[in-house]
């Protein structure tokens, strides 16, 4: 996986999560390979990221923000193996 010189930025809370996954095949369809979004608003950036993941074949998921107040510093390790063994499925 690699990411390239251009993305994606988008405030994607304001979607279902159907619209949301169709948004990101849409973004790696137009040739970005990577979809920003934040962690602003209401959704967890890592569960998020993961539901994306899911419904792309090659897209990266970067997270802009992931919020030091939202999440506890365990929380991204504890996110990471489960969402890496199901990439590499």
């Amino acid at each position: 996986m690699k990411m390239g010189r251009l993305g994606v930025w988008a405030q994607v809370d304001c979607m279902t999560a159907s619209a949301e996954a169709e948004f990101a095949r849409d973004v790696e369809q137009w040739g970005y390979s990577a979809l920003w979004t934040p962690e602003a608003m209401g959704r967890d950036v890592l569960v998020n990221s993961g539901w994306l993941l899911a419904n792309t074949r090659k897209l990266v998921i970067a997270s802009g923000i992931a919020n030091i107040f939202a999440q506890d510093a365990r929380a991204p390790a504890r996110s990471r193996a489960p969402i890496c063994a199901r990439i590499s499925a």
